[in-house]
């Protein structure tokens, strides 16, 4: 007994000193840092008894919220795209159906804690669009041939076992697999567009396999306009025949379909409520303008209607799923924006509301907030033009007492006091722009949402495979009292057309909206401002027109038309142009066509370029004997990446770095037996980027650094057109030990903070690694060690520590954005994919900055005791040079 009482104590020791080491920077968590967690585009919805909402999003995530607040109780992310989640059923237990390119996984999960119960999986192939149907304990996989025959195969849903061969079911008449679905255990087809047509239906589980047919006039009635059908997320045999966006609903059965007299909206659902259906559907009030909520007791006919208090800008886009219990209901609505709230019945009033769009970021920038108004008052305070003393002296003592008042009750009294610039500029908002057409501002502090705004019927640029909105800031808020602006520029989704929309991005006031009449091919900000520092916005169009916002920007490009520059890269023709404006006149801007850059059959993958924000600090290297190699830093140097198949090497990489100026190739290099993903970073004089070798099975990161030599050809400005000869490139590859999803390089004020390669991995990790892990000069050996250069290391380390993100999984990242503090030491850092993580990083540590456990107060006894000691010592020494001058 007393043996067993010490090892229990033995083992209560060393699980504290556990917690003491987990605890060690627990006090950091969330302090300069915050995430917000998403789960994206929601497809599937069901709401159970148990106070629980159970999606499905075409971010393949599986969820489960709180029906209170809305948040997260757990959540599983399954395989990346092209694999979507296409069956949804929430029972006892939850299963799902998942898959895509022929592997598809049937997956049941724990109702509560969301845990995995049973998995199996299997192949098919994948030449056309699958359907499946879950009744009891079969999966039943249909899997039509257009215009032929139905292959119906039958799976037990726990086991995966194949209940019996595969079933050929005759369906001549199926020619659009858009006008199918499928409807509890039939699966139906319309045969033609119009009211002409026949709706087709068979019981895949039935051994005759019967097909029944019936006009489809016999059962909408006979009307000009296109036919569709959909099928009603409930279990039962129904679906809905639309036509000139109105609905009839359409029960199944062997012998004739029952049809309900009830107009609908083509967004009604199904809701189960006990033994009875409703029909639910969202209809909009042409006198009051809002939204209403509809039901229909199948068999009984009764209608309720219900008002809403609901007033999203969006507007709503659909009711994905509802639970109802006598005359109260819960109902799940999406809007356009993507976001979803949850409304309940009576009463209409949302109960929260999730803003699923910020899962979807395809752009984002940090911008720098304006003075507050007591600073921008003591900026101000001696600006009169006037000369007038007294107006001055006035001025002064009222600032004065403002002063004063801030000091004594601690409010700024402006409306917008937490919006204000800091000291260190490490307060900033951050605009981010969303596929869906949402603009929202953040605060980069609290991560909290400062302003939104949506912008309907548009979507963003496809740039090499990535959807972008270019997001331009043509003045900062540093300009008091004019206020800060930003462009995002979009296109429309009917059109084409581009759309461009000026908006401060402080208040989210809108300066101008604008839908342009042409497509957008490149889109470039000027970097000269005019009178009222606004830079322009140069845009390229598809018939090669050059567009000006705001048009007063025309002269400044007229005047320095011979320096301006740009590019266009197209995927397509897999070709580069460059163009110069110099031939422009006062009547119309045109652009010259001055290099052109084919790839041959290869694909293009990235084009990057350097930060425009970016400075360097220094212009070369010191060597060991005191001599100088200077780098080769070229503003307009684009680095691109192709991937060309081979009949030898399979496919093989070439990565191309191009004066975008002159179209000169200033470095190349082919990597043999390579696959994606490929990353490019472009930073200073030197180039990183990412890619699978399949030789070895593995991801490299390789290192191009460019030098001048000892002198250099421009020394005072550099131009393209003066280069006279090629810069020296220093080149070396290493293992990476992950699989990189994003890229990106720190960013500096002054630049004089050592650089490091912020990269997220598909762990879900975000991890810094140092650029002088990756210096391609000094792994050679031949350089003296007085230089600081690392000694060779083959596979890069990861370690713990350098993980910027610990224990915050971030997951299906698609970018990440930087932005430089005032501080030189510190380097603001988004990253963003399905949640959003916001941190600091420090390459250089906080050399310019005290640490926080700094000892304030022993510093302060410390002055003050040899302030005293001073002057006591001062007094006798006086006391002793009088004594000994009476002696």
């Amino acid at each position: 007994m007393y043996t067993l009482k010490l090892s229990f104590i033995k083992y209560l020791i060393v699980a504290s000193f556990f917690n003491v080491s987990f605890s060690l920077y627990e006090d950091q968590i969330g302090k300069f840092d915050w995430k917000l967690n998403f789960v994206g585009n929601v497809k599937y919805g069901s709401i159970d008894s148990s106070k629980r909402l159970i999606v499905a999003t075409e971010e393949n995530v599986l969820a489960s919220l709180n029906l209170k607040n809305g948040q997260i109780h757990w959540r599983q992310i399954l395989e990346t795209a092209p694999n979507q989640i296409v069956l949804l059923y929430v029972d006892r237990e939850i299963i799902t159906v998942s898959g895509g390119k022929g592997t598809w996984y049937v997956r049941g999960w724990d109702l509560n804690v969301g845990s995995l119960l049973w998995e199996w999986s299997f192949y098919m192939e994948n030449k056309q669009n699958f359907y499946w149907i879950l009744s009891k304990d079969q999966l039943v996989n249909v899997a039509p041939v257009i215009g032929s025959h139905l292959e119906v195969t039958q799976y037990d849903v726990r086991s995966g076992r194949n209940n019996g061969k595969t079933v050929k079911i005759s369906t001549p008449w199926v020619s659009d697999l858009s006008r199918c679905t499928t409807a509890g255990v039939y699966w139906a087809c319309l045969s033609s567009d119009d009211s002409s047509g026949q709706l087709y239906y068979t019981d895949v589980l039935a051994p005759a396999n019967q097909v029944h047919m019936f006009p489809v006039q016999s059962l909408i009635g006979s009307a000009p306009g296109r036919v569709e059908i959909k099928f009603l997320e409930l279990s039962d045999s129904n679906l809905l025949l639309i036509r000139n966006n109105a609905a009839r609903y359409i029960h199944l059965k062997p012998d004739l379909p029952h049809v309900y007299p009830y107009s609908l909206s083509p967004k009604a659902i199904a809701v189960a409520n006990g033994d009875q259906t409703l029909l639910l559907q969202m209809i909009l009030n042409t006198t009051t303008k809002k939204y209403q909520i509809q039901t229909i007791e199948l068999q009984e006919g009764t209608e309720n209607v219900f008002e809403m208090e609901y007033n999203n800008e969006a507007g709503v886009a659909s009711v994905i799923t509802a639970f109802c219990k006598g005359s109260a209901c819960r109902v799940l609505i999406k809007s356009n924006d993507n976001s979803i709230s949850l409304l309940q019945l009576p009463g209409g009033k949302a109960s929260w509301t999730r803003e699923e769009a910020l899962s979807q970021v395809v752009s984002a920038e940090f911008l720098e907030l304006p003075l507050s108004e007591l600073d921008a008052s003591i900026e101000h305070e001696f600006d009169s033009v006037s000369g007038d003393r007294f107006s001055t002296f006035y001025n002064r003592i009222f600032s004065q007492i403002r002063q004063l008042l801030v000091v004594l009750t601690g409010k700024q009294g402006n409306s917008n006091i937490g919006l204000v610039r800091d000291e260190f500029g490490l307060h900033k908002v951050i605009v981010v722009v969303t596929s869906v057409g949402k603009i929202y501002a953040l605060d980069s502090i609290t991560g909290s949402t400062v302003w939104s705004k949506y912008l309907p019927n548009v979507q963003p640029f496809l740039v090499l495979e990535h959807q972008k909105a270019p997001l331009f800031v043509q003045r900062s808020a540093r300009y008091s009292p004019l206020a800060a602006q930003c462009v995002v520029l979009m296109k429309d989704k009917i059109t084409g057309h581009g759309v461009m929309h000026a908006f401060d991005p402080i208040t989210g006031e809108v300066v101008q909206d604008l839908r342009l009449p042409y497509r957008i091919e490149q889109a470039m900000l000027l970097p000269i401002e005019d009178e009222n520092h606004l830079k322009g916005i140069l845009i390229l169009s598809d018939d090669n027109e050059v567009n000006v916002y705001p048009p007063s920007a025309k002269s400044i490009i007229l005047k320095h038309s011979s320096s301006i520059f740009l590019y266009t890269a197209n995927s397509n023709t897999k070709t580069l142009h460059g163009y110069n404006l110099h031939q422009s006149s006062n009547d119309k801007l045109r652009v010259t066509s001055t290099w052109d850059l084919n790839l041959g059959q290869a694909e293009l993958l990235a084009v990057n370029v350097r930060p425009s924000s970016e400075r360097i600090h220094s212009q070369g290297r010191v060597l060991a004997d005191r001599s100088v190699l200077y780098k080769y830093v070229n503003p307009n140097l684009l680095a691109i990446a192709t991937l060309m198949d081979d009949p030898i090497h399979k496919h093989v990489l070439s990565i191309y770095l191009v004066d975008g100026v002159t179209g000169l190739v200033v470095y190349s290099v082919a990597h043999k037996r390579v696959a994606k993903p490929i990353h490019l970073v472009h930073s200073e004089n030197w180039l990183v980027y990412t890619y699978y070798n399949a030789r070895f099975r593995r991801m490299e990161m390789a290192a191009v650094e460019l030098y001048e030599g000892a002198t250099q050809s421009n020394s005072t400005s550099f131009s393209s057109h003066a280069v006279s000869q090629l810069p020296h490139p220093e080149t070396q590859a290493y293992i990476f030990p992950g699989l990189p999803l994003a890229m990106q390089s720190t960013l500096t004020e002054r630049g004089i903070t050592n650089k490091h390669i912020i990269v997220a991995l598909s762990t879900g990790a975000v991890t810094e690694v140092p650029w002088a892990f990756l210096e391609p000069r000094g792994p050679q050996g031949t350089m003296n060690p007085e230089e600081g250069y690392i000694p060779y290391i083959p596979e890069l380390p990861i370690p713990a520590e350098a993980t910027i993100n610990y224990n915050q999984t971030i997951p299906q990242v698609r970018g990440i954005e930087v932005a430089a503090a005032r501080l030189e030491s510190t380097c603001l850092v988004l990253v963003y994919g399905l949640d959003l993580f916001y941190t600091r990083v420090t390459p250089s540590k906080t050399f310019d900055l005290l640490k926080e456990d700094f000892d304030h107060w022993l510093i302060a006894f410390v002055l003050i005791g040899l302030t005293a000691a001073s002057y006591i010592t001062k007094r006798l020494a006086s006391r002793k040079a009088l004594k000994q001058a009476w002696k």
